[in-house]
């Protein structure tokens, strides 16, 4: 199967792509000698495309070089995962995202993302981050302090940057591209009812919380209201979907000093505080939040005013966006992140070849991500102690805050 996927993405990259890129990464001039695909790693990469190394290979005067590249495509071989894809509107905002960038005048120096090459509803194309150093936190290690203050940067800088176009440009991206920003997963859908089903079950078996799956699927209802544009904030572009493997950081003497925010597929407008309590929970512990919550959001609304302009330092007086304000907007952001985090644990947190065998399989797809996961999750989540300890721990504590205190 991985063979076939580097002939589909061999057959998606025309010609006239390759031309963009080497322009793009100011390569006019080099003859284009050919190029090498594999996968961009073993298992499930990431769960809403197909992913790949690309290694372009060049020629100028007697001198060859390589071009190394990231690329993420539509599925060509789970017709009913490009579906999901496609129905949710995945590639198409990820696409919006970096035309906004490039609106927005990122450039190198904004060091919290990555330019694009091509950015496209099917297909994007980045430089491979990987040949500069960059990487991912391993899965099973969630994030340290040093860790979570710099991704955390990055993310305040993003919002920063955003928040200062959309005060010059006197109107949101949300006007004008409702259609795609509206939520279609966080909803009362197929996928956040099996969610729903799921959490009960492993509840039922592994812990001595439980809640019934009507009154947890109402709960999960509610932290999805919560999540909306909001007449009492400042609201910005929200990644959403801030796990360990779309925090790539650069390290020195195995020091973190740069954090890039990669996988905009999931983005949302509203309240910043969401995003930051988003990335708290699906990269850190119970008992690093109980240690450094007020430290990271001290951190974060302390690097986000340092960036604001003048126009949108104004705009925050207006709002009465004070550092306290901030403060009580993450605890509002709290129950739906927790919640995004039980969704999407069973998948991210799973060893990434099962993942792979579990949700890339066209059979089963729908089943698994509409209907019914239990049986695959619950199998693995008896072998993994790390799987099934850090499922439970953000179920348990949901069902702690949210429905055996208010009984």
């Amino acid at each position: 199967m991985e063979e076939q996927k580097c002939r589909n993405i061999e057959s998606i990259l025309t010609e006239k792509h390759l031309k963009t890129i080497m322009h793009r990464a100011s390569l006019d001039g080099w003859k284009f000698l050919g190029y090498d695909v594999k996968p961009a790693s073993i298992g499930l990469a990431g769960f809403l495309g197909d992913h790949f190394k690309i290694v372009v290979h060049l020629q100028n005067a007697g001198i060859t070089k390589k071009l190394y590249l990231f690329a993420k495509s539509m599925p060509l071989l789970n017709k009913p995962k490009a579906d999901f894809i496609t129905d949710y509107n995945f590639f198409r905002r990820e696409n919006l995202v970096y035309k906004l960038f490039e609106d927005m005048g990122v450039t190198d120096s904004d060091n919290w993302c990555t330019k694009a090459y091509i950015h496209t509803d099917t297909m994007l194309v980045l430089p491979d981050l990987s040949i500069l150093g960059y990487k991912t936190v391993p899965t099973e290690q969630f994030f340290d302090l040093k860790h979570a203050l710099i991704a955390v940067k990055s993310l305040a800088q993003f919002h920063a940057k955003y928040a200062c176009y959309e005060a010059n440009q006197q109107k949101t991206i949300y006007e004008d591209h409702k259609e795609v920003l509206k939520e279609s997963a966080f909803i009362d859908a197929p996928w956040l009812r099996a969610a729903a089903k799921l959490t009960c079950s492993l509840l039922r078996e592994f812990s001595t919380k439980t809640i019934d799956e009507d009154t947890l699927a109402n709960l999960f209802l509610k932290a999805c209201d919560d999540l909306t544009v909001s007449k009492d904030s400042i609201n910005v572009i929200l990644h959403r979907d801030l796990w360990t493997n779309n925090i790539l950081f650069r390290h020195e003497d195995d020091e973190p000093k740069e954090a890039v925010l990669v996988d905009f597929q999931c983005i949302r407008y509203g309240p910043p505080a969401f995003d930051l309590m988003i990335l708290l929970y699906l990269t850190t512990t119970k008992q690093f939040r109980e240690f450094h919550e007020k430290e990271v959001f001290n951190h974060y609304y302390t690097v986000f005013t340092q960036y604001l302009d003048d126009t949108m330092k104004g705009k925050l007086k207006d709002y009465n966006y004070g550092r306290w304000d901030f403060f009580n907007w993450c605890e509002r952001a709290r129950m739906f992140a927790m919640m995004e985090a039980m969704a999407i644990f069973p998948f991210v947190l799973m060893d990434p070849s099962l993942a792979e065998k579990t949700f890339d399989d066209p059979d089963t797809f729908k089943k698994h991500v509409e209907e019914d996961r239990c049986k695959p999750v619950l199998d693995y989540a008896r072998q993994s102690k790390f799987y099934r300890e850090k499922m439970l721990e953000v179920s348990e504590e949901f069902v702690d805050r949210y429905h055996l205190k208010r009984l």
